[in-house]
């Protein structure tokens, strides 16, 4: 019996770890237990949003990967449920988690300064969350690579620990080509998103595709948004095509 977690998260854990023998709580299958922090679909209680342009890099000091695009994504989500929850008398708790070192260092340096009085932002490796739980979790799993590697993602044993710490609001951040290269769980943990249309695009939210736009900016890699692959390009390519002319004004008139 399990008393944490909202019924679509326990889902997917519940069928793919624990032979279906785990049972939902009456507490967990309320109506009170649903919570809605962001409006809009894609913030529901259970979401694989599939982030595009990133790169995943090594980094040189902690010699542990990191995706810049990411974690542009994963901050300005928190910076939305710090918004969303500006004016609420209730409090809050979020956790943000990957099983890289640089990327968890990334965001914890980003977030730390960052104070809320009713808003918790809990940022730990995946083994630091083994125990734990939050209200909210967003997971970055790094990986995007043309070979399909999914490195520490390839251990169902340490993909159950990520999905199974939140209690209303499971957010995945991942690159859907990457994850579904080769027959893991992770290419099940997509199907099943898909099949039970909690699959989403970044491109989907004006706040996402101007963050990852930023980023690219700041990284000088803003050609990857125009390549003919880029979901961005295909799906929301007259805002790409807009933000891009703004950018190269201000910098051709700076």
């Amino acid at each position: 019996m399990q008393y944490r977690m909202h019924p679509l998260i326990s889902c997917f854990p519940n069928k793919n770890f624990y032979h279906n023998k785990m049972l939902d709580a009456t507490n967990v299958k309320g109506k009170s237990y649903k919570e809605s922090y962001i409006p809009g679909t894609m913030y529901g209680p259970y979401s694989f949003i599939n982030v595009f342009g990133g790169r995943e890099e090594m980094d040189v000091a902690s010699h542990s990967r990191r995706n810049m695009v990411e974690f542009a994504v994963t901050v300005r989500i928190v910076h939305k449920l710090f918004q969303a929850w500006n004016k609420s008398k209730e409090k809050l708790s979020i956790g943000v988690t990957s099983p890289y070192a640089a990327q968890v260092v990334a965001i914890q340096d980003k977030l730390r300064l960052e104070n809320h009085e009713k808003v918790s932002v809990t940022v730990k490796s995946i083994d630091g969350f083994q125990g734990g739980e939050e209200d909210i979790i967003i997971v970055s799993t790094v990986r995007s690579n043309n070979d399909g590697s999914i490195g520490f993602f390839s251990s169902p044993q340490n993909t159950n620990v990520a999905l199974t710490r939140a209690r209303h609001c499971l957010w995945i951040l991942g690159n859907e080509r990457t994850l579904m290269s080769r027959n893991s769980v992770w290419r099940a943990i997509v199907c099943d998103s898909r099949d039970r249309q909690c699959f989403f695009s970044a491109d989907e939210d004006g706040d996402l595709v101007e963050a990852i736009i930023n980023v690219k900016k700041d990284l000088d890699q803003l050609e990857d948004l125009l390549h003919g692959e880029s979901i961005v390009f295909k799906n929301a390519r007259w805002k790409v095509i807009m933000l891009l002319r703004c950018y190269l004004s201000k910098f051709c008139y700076s």
